[in-house]
């Protein structure tokens, strides 16, 4: 994973905390994300305040901009289940609109990581590759550990879905395993977008000290990376994502009432909590 993906996800992993576990964590979010990337990156003392006040400025703006269209949103949905008037694109729709939280977060904070990226001397950049190269290939022993000790990827999405609605029928297990069967494998995929986003991060980071261009490069390379990724990828990957919404707008009629109320009740939990943190 690129650096530059890599700092993103950190900001947004820590905003899900917030807005998924716990008041606690999102109100302490600037203290995380500042001693995850420290993780990363041995910060100078010049860009030391600059990394933390722009960090401070980030959560500032999720708070105040993001955490409304949160609230709209999932009050749309307890709409919509509550009332039993639920459409396949108004499912559609509950994606489009997850996916444009994350596009205005990349848009918002990849001016700010570009504007930090060309200060990076060549060992914070050696630091963070090295870094980031070795979670990778963590992360890819543990996937094949997963493979043979974890259950299969419909069990883990029964489990998944079970937090939210209770306990799953045999005919809603049976949905849910005639469509996982379906899903296409994209794991190598995904690794081979990481080897050439990493590939071109590197190529736009270290040719900061010479290229005046670069930090528009790498702030447009931020916001358009997904360019970078393979054909096959990109339609796996749109494969999938309709074969999960046919499934879940296949499970939805089957809803027993206690398990709508399982859902609503979990929709109204985190309504609070955005409300405590807004």
């Amino acid at each position: 994973m690129c650096v530059m993906r890599r700092l993103f996800l950190i900001f947004t992993i820590t905003i899900l905390l917030g807005a998924c576990s716990s008041s606690i964590v999102y109100n302490n979010a600037d203290f995380l994300v500042k001693w995850w990337v420290s993780k990363y990156i041995d910060f100078n003392p010049q860009q030391q305040p600059v990394v933390e006040n722009t960090i401070d400025a980030w959560l500032s703006w999720h708070r105040q901009s993001e955490i409304p269209r949160y609230q709209q949103q999932l009050n749309t949905l307890k709409t919509a289940v509550t009332t039993k008037q639920f459409s396949r694109p108004q499912l559609e729709q509950q994606f489009t609109e997850t996916l444009s939280h994350i596009e205005r977060i990349r848009q918002r904070i990849a001016p700010d990581v570009a504007a930090i990226g060309v200060t990076l001397d060549i060992d914070q950049l050696s630091q963070l590759f090295a870094t980031i190269n070795h979670e990778r290939k963590e992360r890819a022993e543990d996937f094949v550990k997963r493979q043979k000790k974890q259950p299969s990827r419909a069990e883990r999405m029964m489990e998944s879905m079970e937090e939210y609605i209770g306990p799953m029928s045999q005919s809603q297990a049976q949905i849910v395993e005639s469509y996982v069967s379906q899903l296409n494998a994209t794991y190598s995929l995904w690794q081979e977008y990481g080897d050439v986003s990493n590939q071109t991060a590197r190529k736009i980071l270290l040719s900061a000290g010479f290229d005046e261009l670069a930090q528009q490069r790498l702030a447009d390379f931020i916001v358009n990376q997904e360019t970078l990724q393979p054909r096959a990828l990109q339609a796996a990957s749109e494969a999938n994502k309709a074969l999960y919404i046919d499934m879940l707008w296949a499970i939805f009629p089957t809803l027993s009432p206690r398990q709508r109320d399982e859902l609503i009740a979990k929709i109204d939990e985190y309504l609070t909590l955005l409300q405590s943190i807004s």
